[in-house]
């Protein structure tokens, strides 16, 4: 479930109310990025239009900007800022995912440097996904002030169900993957890792940039005669991956995406009470506490993970303590709740900021 579902289905304490402008992009795969045609330049321009119609009604008192961080998105979170002072309605930028300044001189890297920094200057406030991207924030200028350095992805404590550990300490330990079937997010590694683990049943559970890809991953486990021990599932229904977590005992994340920002599906899988093993990307490193709640590996050193998960194979009660870890701290400060109230305390104080 995205951010903005999360929010619209649960709501804002009161006295805050909020519209949301819908500026999700329908395409077959969530890795396939939109291309600018004349399709997405008309979306666009309906997008900003429902922006300017809104923030000129004298109806809102602060405007939160969810950023795409994708070079065809920059316009359009420029052209939203640039709407929202001229309404004189001050807003927050939210960066979805981790943001990384692109250097050199190539007119685009140029453009995408200027266009940020324009931004960042004109927003009461800026909500980052991690050190990494704070990092790349500081670069453009000295916005240190009005930055928040990790505001997590929500989880909805609600809706989360309760690990329900084997009653059979001889079954199989039992490792779960949930996230995009990419190479990228590091699903042949994972292949491999079962390769050399016995005793394990993996499932992966998520979408796939296009079937070349899938089928790559599909031959790769058949290669290796796995089919009987790494179950691979297409995209379900949260309310469904989250029962699926509950029903494991580690989670497996060896994502080798740069910009891999904060994965809502590790912070559901603390909430159950899993132990993580993962890569140190994005705002991961500030997610998993180590050794208390999991370990961090290098996405190609399948030596390390698969150490790691015999270890946690042959001690239960490592996985017990490492999973409880989890969810005190996803339950602490990545549920809804204590999310949201952190919103809407940046919120007042946004709406208090004086435009120039």
């Amino acid at each position: 479930m995205t951010w903005t579902q999360t929010l619209c289905e649960l709501g804002l304490p009161p006295p805050f109310k909020f519209e949301v402008v819908d500026t999700r992009v329908f395409r077959r795969s969530q890795f396939t990025p939109p291309r600018l045609g004349l399709v997405e330049i008309k979306r666009n321009l309906s997008i900003l239009w429902q922006i300017r119609r809104a923030l000129t009604s004298g109806r809102f008192s602060v405007m939160h900007l969810n950023c795409g961080l994708t070079p065809s998105g920059v316009p359009r979170n420029l052209a939203s800022a640039v709407i929202a002072r001229r309404a004189q309605v001050p807003y927050v930028a939210h960066l979805h995912g981790t943001f990384d300044v692109p250097t050199g001189n190539h007119p685009s890297a140029i453009f995408y440097r200027r266009s940020w920094r324009a931004i960042f200057e004109g927003a009461a406030h800026i909500l980052a996904l991690g050190q990494p991207s704070y990092r790349s924030i500081l670069e453009l200028g000295d916005f240190a002030h009005k930055t928040t350095p990790l505001i997590p992805n929500f989880v909805n404590s609600r809706s989360i169900p309760e690990h329900v550990p084997p009653t059979d300490r001889r079954k199989s330990l039992r490792v779960i993957f949930t996230g995009g079937l990419i190479e990228k997010k590091g699903v042949h590694t994972i292949v491999e890792i079962a390769n050399r683990v016995p005793n394990t049943q993996f499932q992966l559970i998520g979408d796939s940039s296009d079937e070349s890809s899938q089928a790559r991953l599909l031959r790769h486990i058949r290669e290796l005669g796995l089919q009987d021990r790494v179950q691979v599932s297409g995209p379900v229904k949260n309310c469904e991956v989250v029962k699926r977590l509950a029903e494991n005992d580690v989670f497996i994340f060896p994502s080798k995406l740069k910009y891999e920002g904060f994965p809502t599906s590790m912070a559901e899988a603390m909430a159950v009470g899993l132990p993580v093993m993962a890569s140190p990307v994005g705002a991961i490193p500030e997610m998993i506490n180590v050794p208390e709640g999991g370990f961090l590996a290098d996405p190609d050193d399948v030596d390390a993970y698969v150490k790691m998960l015999k270890r946690l194979r042959d001690e239960p009660s490592l996985r017990q303590s490492m999973g409880q870890h989890n969810k005190r701290k996803a339950l602490k400060e990545y549920d809804y709740d204590v999310v949201i109230q952190h919103l809407c305390d940046i919120w007042s104080a946004a709406s208090q900021h004086v435009l120039r």
